[in-house]
């Protein structure tokens, strides 16, 4: 039998009453494809069989240790880890034991730290529920992989803010004395965030590297927990004070980041959270934005910048009634008034419910529902393509012109559309608000009267739709 490797990188896990999920994570930890790896595994004063799992695998495998502690937290068994491993390894991880590691996951975030030189290295992450996986939605933007960037570079990576998908450098890791915030819910991001700031460079893998497990009867307890909304704008306010001593520009980027998505998860959860619930969230919110001022509210849209007036000017029942609003109609519906250039979205009897609108409030929607070719070589193409919240209750209220270019080419050319009724544009809306029931095309393209395009290329065709004070253009794609 031969010897074991030198460890390259530590690996930590912490646990606390997830025998459910154990088996997978360690075994997913176990089966990398880089086996030079040492494994602290922090038994949290589980209660279930969580710690007997653990025994077990580091009864078989030399390279996994079992830590037991009494019950302190995620972040305190995080840090207990760490000061368990061997600090003379050169790279650092964290796993949460009810996730899944990619089996090549290590082996490839390691080499690329070996390759650029870089701090830390993150990487893309699937979502894991009942349903199967999906893409994380806060991982949607990557989709190339970045060696040698920076957060200030790249902005997106402000949404990177879990500590499990990543690898770091272990001089890193001790030269910032980085450690996770005891006591408190959403440890993550407090210390993400300046490890993006404080690395001198950052590798970004656009491959998946992890699979995060979401639990949903976990999400929905959290979204009306009154410790959870107070650490969790405790938090991003932490954070908001580290970039606020560095760069102003990323700090107002990074509250309205929270605005936009940290604090929606508990804005959606009033209507099922107690009064100690409201006025803690109102109490905590509320100092967020009249601190971060009305600057952050200004790249958010509008239906966000509605709500978060309401939160800034405290007023609990008027929030409740927009998003009572939103749950009869879906989120981004409102009636609009006012004149071009001067409208504003309103909320249909909710007082003082309103902002101006933007260029990117009105956004165009179009579905193709039928594409067939003919008996003379033509292709008929049918569906509806509407202005979200501009009613199309008859043809009058709006123009709709077809454009097709060849997909390499740069020449557009007009097609001729035909407007047709579509009362399933109004169905598929998923609101009562509004009618589209006249938002409905017809297409006829001729292959011989297209733009020539290059060998294999196709068409992409599009629409441009007007109203009054508005023109926007939207691509026709098949489902």
């Amino acid at each position: 039998m031969k010897p074991p490797l030198p460890p390259l990188l530590s690996v930590v896990v912490p646990v606390h009453n997830v025998e459910a999920y154990l088996a997978d994570c360690l075994r997913s930890v176990a089966d990398q494809t880089l086996e030079a790896i040492e494994v602290v595994v922090v038994d949290d004063g589980s209660t279930d069989g969580s710690a007997r799992i653990a025994a077990e695998f580091a009864a078989r495998d030399s390279r996994f240790r079992l830590v037991r502690q009494r019950n302190a937290g995620l972040s305190a068994a995080r840090n207990a880890g760490v000061r368990h491993t061997t600090p003379t390894v050169p790279y650092l991880a964290f796993a949460d034991s009810d996730d899944i590691v990619v089996h090549d996951a290590y082996e490839r975030m390691t080499a690329s730290l070996e390759s650029t030189g870089s701090d830390l290295v993150t990487g893309n992450v699937w979502r894991l529920t009942e349903r199967g996986r999906q893409q994380a939605w806060q991982y949607r933007w990557l989709t190339a992989s970045r060696p040698r960037t920076h957060i200030t570079r790249d902005p997106r990576l402000l949404a990177d803010r879990v500590a499990w998908n990543k690898v770091f450098r272990r001089s890193f890791w001790d030269g910032h004395a980085f450690s996770f915030p005891e006591g408190k819910l959403y440890e993550d991001t407090p210390v993400m965030i300046p490890a993006h700031h404080l690395a001198r460079s950052v590798d970004v893998l656009h491959e998946h590297v992890y699979y995060w497990r979401v639990r949903e009867g976990s999400i929905t307890r959290r979204r009306t927990d009154v410790t959870g909304v107070r650490d969790r704008i405790a938090a991003c306010e932490q954070v908001s004070a580290f970039l606020g001593g560095r760069d102003a520009d990323q700090r107002r980027a990074y509250d309205t980041s929270c605005l936009r998505d940290d604090f929606g998860y508990f804005l959606d959860g009033l209507p099922m959270g107690g009064e100690a619930y409201r006025s803690a969230f109102l109490e905590a919110a509320g100092a967020f934005v009249d601190r971060a001022g009305p600057g952050a509210l200004e790249g958010l849209p509008v239906e966000l910048r509605v709500k978060w007036q309401l939160v800034r000017e405290r007023r609990p029942e008027e929030l409740l009634a927009v998003l009572a609003f939103e749950r009869a109609n879906g989120a981004g519906t409102f009636a609009i008034e006012g004149p071009p250039g001067r409208r504003r979205a309103v909320y249909p009897g909710v007082r003082g419910a309103s902002a101006r609108l933007t260029r990117t409030d009105v956004p165009a929607v179009a579905r193709l529902l039928e594409a067939r070719w003919g008996a003379d070589g033509k292709l008929r193409l049918r569906g509806y393509a509407y202005l979200r919240n501009l009613p199309a209750a008859s043809p009058r209220q709006r123009l709709t012109v077809g454009m097709v270019r060849a997909e390499r080419g740069r020449r557009v050319r007009p097609v001729p559309v035909r407007s047709v009724s579509a009362p399933e544009a109004t169905v598929h809306s998923g609101q009562e608000l509004h009618g589209y029931d006249h938002a409905g095309f017809e297409m006829v393209l001729d292959p011989d009267r297209l733009p020539a395009t290059a060998d294999g290329g196709g068409w992409l065709v599009g629409l441009v739709l007007a109203a009054p004070g508005t023109v926007r253009r939207v691509a026709v794609r098949a489902p």
